[in-house]
């Protein structure tokens, strides 16, 4: 198996920590984490994707061994897509593939959107499209029901809340029920938390919440619009989105309408899976990336397991 190695971008103004796999393999594909994981929730992806392609997962900015600057601006979406650009710079790559989950697909949407000659395709996995969140955000009880926790993000100094007990609320929150069915071990618990706890870490993770405009509609602003230009959020790149149908915290209408804004689009929807999907369905992750990026390029799509 192709073994995970370790190294520090340094990108002007910011350094970012990255595994990767496959480095001597000519075409770079991008992998990009979301809240509140690091590289590692791409650590049963990485060697299969680096056989053939050059396959890097960066600690995104504020995250575990990342630089992680103190303005909350800091964390804005073009701080976010500068970072992935700068970063594909890094590595001699005028064109690369995205593949993201969560808040990391948040930006590899942005960066497609606002840099599609540079983006060869795009593998998004439940993360939603940014026009399509934003209305459900206004408009749909049960995603405004669900999205609670970005408004709690952003109160100030609740990471004092979420790092006491050796991070117990976040952890239950999100991993817990995957240790008893064998999703995770005790052993990727250590290591989340051990990004967690890094010095400033959770500040900076909660910082992409604080930075964002987007928030869950209340009673006064529910059924307000916020005024984005639906032009302005089309996706000219080929799109696989792989979609957790057992997702708690997005809505399956997030995949409604998605055809309106994506120009080639294939949508692999998958029952039983929650948010967590690379820890969940590694194998089938592995799988149906590979198979997009082969058909991309005219390859056959690999077997599957």
């Amino acid at each position: 198996m192709t073994v995970i190695n370790h190294d520090r971008a340094e990108l002007g103004d910011i350094g970012l920590h990255y595994a990767e796999c496959g480095a001597e393999n000519d075409e770079l594909v991008l992998m990009l984490h979301g809240f509140p994981e690091f590289w590692y929730c791409w650590k049963d992806q990485l060697p299969k994707i680096g056989e053939t392609y050059h396959a890097v997962a960066p600690d995104m900015r504020g995250y575990n061994l990342s630089d992680k600057p103190d303005s909350i601006r800091a964390y804005g979406i073009k701080h976010l897509i500068g970072d992935v650009l700068a970063l594909a710079d890094h590595f001699g790559a005028e064109k690369f593939y995205l593949v993201a989950h969560d808040w990391g697909a948040a930006i590899a949407w942005a960066v497609a959107i606002a840099k599609p000659e540079r983006v060869k395709g795009l593998v998004i996995l439940n993360g939603p499209h940014p026009y399509l969140f934003a209305e459900l955000l206004r408009h749909h009880d049960a995603q405004i029901a669900h999205s609670q926790y970005i408004a709690r993000f952003q109160i100030p100094d609740i990471e004092t809340e979420l790092l006491a007990e050796d991070c117990k609320q976040l952890w239950d929150w999100t991993f817990s029920e995957l240790i008893p069915t064998g999703e995770m071990t005790e052993t990727d618990e250590f290591a989340y938390k051990t990004a967690w706890t890094q010095p400033g870490a959770m500040t900076a993770m909660l910082n992409y919440y604080r930075a964002s405009p987007l928030v869950p509609a209340t009673e006064q602003t529910k059924g307000q619009s916020f005024g984005l230009d639906p032009e302005a959020f089309r996706v000219h790149v080929p799109t696989l989105v792989v979609w957790g149908e057992g997702d708690k915290m997005l809505v399956p209408e997030n995949l409604d309408g998605l055809e309106d804004f994506v120009d080639d689009l294939t949508i692999v929807r998958l029952p039983g899976i929650t948010h967590w999907i690379t820890h969940e369905a590694p194998e089938r992750v592995s799988y149906e990336i590979l198979g997009f990026l082969e058909r991309l390029n005219g390859k056959k799509a690999p077997e599957k397991d």
